[in-house]
């Protein structure tokens, strides 16, 4: 048959030997010649089809009896040719049922493939990349039969491929198993991003055969496990329970699976990454005002222990003064409300000029400027928080003046200093604080409590830094409790004019 050169074809010398390879491998069309077989050539045809279902076929006959074109139709033969006959009708007749074969299967597969696009909405209604995962390997182990499966992912950390979803393996003997990219057929598959198929039959002349040690595997893929161009793992299946063969027709299967739930992984990170970065930007906001916060989370740092630097800064330390007392005569639930009040202008005045809001300690506060963001004048910064903090206290005292006396009272003592100190992380992994350590912070509290009328003390260096922008009185030296020597002393009397 030169006529059909074109087409593959296999010549089979008895009927025996045509099931067995139709019941092994995809074939398109059979020709059966009638005269050469003891049977008769439809009873074949459907010997051929139940070994392979929706096989074509096209029946060549010498003896074109009346009969036979009733039994082609009722067996579901696709063609029916005289033999010996014109070889062009013959080749026009195989071109036929070829081409209506190819169009049957195209309809098949896309009755096939088209319900597996549903498969979207369950990925992404998952929770947890766990839940896709075992998604994925129940949807593969349904379309193709597999009786072995396992999904791995690649760790960057550990540099290697570890399996993350599996069924029909050992649990045990699934998390032990580590692959480097470029190791055995899977970390090739990783690192080429390209499928293999690995069929019994020629199993022997593949690139991967002396990888090859299950030789009750009948038939195996391994796929690239892709998130946009970039390969993320490799899902493998194997067959050992039945004879079939996996095809290229599985490939393009598995690579509808396996990229809705690559697509499904990428949004589940995108979503997690977003809800982490809120928590992340909401806790910093605690803290730091809001463009701060953003500094901080564009800077990528996962280590959180390792945030931290030794720096210059300023710090505010503000002390409500006479405070045990009120805690004495006052209800606790209105001193909640008086402090909540105190701490809520004091932040926002932290945060107009770019402090940061270090902690909370009771009646004080704590905040630093100039870092985590550098500042061009951090000492002007804190000078003007701490000015705007003094009249916004005032203006509260006096409002809770009118509900009880005892607060005539109270007072706030603040004091501004600066100097080299550590800012970050400090605690464990369990519990951390993100806080200022150093000598300067000591002296700012110490001054503070040495404060009083609203006064604002500040060192010798903070006055230099902003005694053109303030009112400043000399308060001479002051030995402060827990600082070796006496140091210079001034406070701020009013903002000039020309900083206003």
């Amino acid at each position: 048959m030169a006529i059909l050169s074109h087409i593959k074809m296999i010549r089979c010398r008895d009927v025996s030997a045509a099931i067995h390879i139709c019941a092994r491998q995809a074939v398109a069309v059979v020709l059966i010649v009638e005269d050469a077989l003891a049977m008769d050539g439809c009873q074949v045809f459907a010997a051929l089809n139940a070994a392979q279902p929706g096989v074509a076929g096209v029946l060549l006959s010498a003896s074109l009896r009346p009969e036979l074109p009733r039994g082609v139709l009722e067996v579901g033969l696709s063609g029916l040719v005289e033999w010996p006959g014109n070889p062009v009708h013959l080749t026009r007749a195989v071109e036929l049922v070829l081409e209506r074969h190819r169009l049957q299967q195209e309809n098949i597969r896309l009755r096939t493939l088209i319900p597996l696009y549903s498969l979207g909405e369950q990925f992404l209604a998952a929770t947890s990349e766990q839940e896709i995962l075992d998604g994925l390997v129940t949807a593969v182990e349904q379309q193709t039969g597999a009786s072995h499966i396992s999904v791995m992912l690649y760790d960057l950390q550990e540099g290697s491929l570890h399996i993350a979803a599996s069924r029909g393996m050992d649990p045990v003997l699934a998390r032990s198993i580590r692959l480097k990219p470029g190791a055995q057929i899977a970390g090739w598959v990783f690192q080429q991003g390209k499928s293999v198929i690995l069929n019994k039959e020629d199993q022997h002349a593949s690139i991967f055969s002396a990888l090859l040690r299950q030789p009750d595997i009948v038939s195996a893929v391994s796929f690239p496990l892709r998130i946009r161009e970039r390969v993320i793992g490799v899902l493998n299946i194997s067959q050992k329970l039945t004879d079939e063969r996996f095809s290229e027709a599985d490939t393009e299967l598995l690579g509808i699976i396996c990229s809705q739930a690559a697509n499904a992984l990428e949004n589940l990170r995108a979503r997690q990454q977003l809800a982490a970065t809120i928590r992340m930007r909401t806790l910093f906001e605690q803290y730091v005002a809001p463009e701060v916060a953003e500094l901080l989370l564009k800077g990528g740092n996962t280590d959180l222990m390792a945030l931290g630097e030794i720096t210059e800064v300023t710090v505010l330390f503000a002390d409500i003064r006479n405070f045990t007392r009120l805690v004495q005569r006052i209800d606790l639930r209105e001193l909640r409300v008086f402090l909540n009040e105190f701490f809520q202008f004091f932040t926002e005045e932290v945060f107009h000029w770019q402090g940061t809001v270090d902690k909370f300690m009771g009646d004080a506060v704590l905040a630093v400027f100039g870092a985590p963001i550098k500042l061009e004048r951090p000492n002007l910064a804190a000078a003007h928080a701490a000015w705007a903090v003094r009249r916004r206290f005032a203006e509260l005292r006096e409002q809770w003046m009118r509900r009880s006396a005892e607060f005539a009272l109270v007072d706030l003592g603040i004091a501004v200093t600066c100097g080299t100190i550590f800012l970050g992380n400090i605690g464990s992994t369990k519990r951390l604080d993100y806080t200022v350590v150093g000598n300067e912070v000591n002296i700012a509290q110490r001054l503070s409590a040495e404060s009083s009328s609203g006064r604002i003390y500040i060192t010798e260096a903070v006055r230099q830094a902003i005694a053109d922008h303030f009112e400043l009185k000399e308060l001479g030296e002051m030995h402060l409790r827990g600082v070796e020597k006496a140091i210079p002393v001034f406070t701020l009397l009013g903002e000039k004019e020309q900083t206003r």
